[in-house]
């Protein structure tokens, strides 16, 4: 299964839910791993994709070794998603543990990691296929 196809049945398999209703899908959201916090809002047109587990784990190894307060957390994310969201790319680790299962734990700043515009150019994200 492709990045892109993989990335929108994680979407669907999350437990994204729509906020608007009875009208076209505009944004889905996910719920945050922190009691009371917001949920990560990402629009349906967002290019996205999911990194494979070697990369992954380099994002986890470089996030821990910039933030420490990331490295606390002593848990490595289940999954990691590379999108696009207000006109720039940002990393999103996922864990498990969520009410709906996976949640998001923390958002980081692509530009900050001197891969990512390697890994734009390998996982070619897209927008969720509308049929996804």
């Amino acid at each position: 299964m492709d990045s892109r196809r993989k990335c929108a049945a994680m979407f669907v398999g999350l437990g994204w839910a729509t906020v608007a209703l009875a009208q076209p899908l505009v944004e889905q959201e996910l719920p945050s791993c922190v009691s009371g916090s917001p949920p990560l809002r990402v629009s349906v047109a967002a290019e996205r994709s999911v990194l494979d587990a070697a990369d992954r784990r380099r994002l986890h190894e470089a996030a821990q070794a910039r933030y420490p307060l990331y490295q606390r957390a002593g848990l490595a994310p289940a999954q990691v998603l590379l999108v696009r969201r207000s006109g720039g790319w940002q990393y999103v680790t996922l864990w498990h543990g969520g009410p709906a299962g996976l949640c998001f734990s923390a958002v980081f700043a692509a530009e900050r990691f001197d891969f990512t515009s390697g890994w734009i150019i390998k996982y070619k994200p897209r927008p969720a296929e509308p049929a996804d």
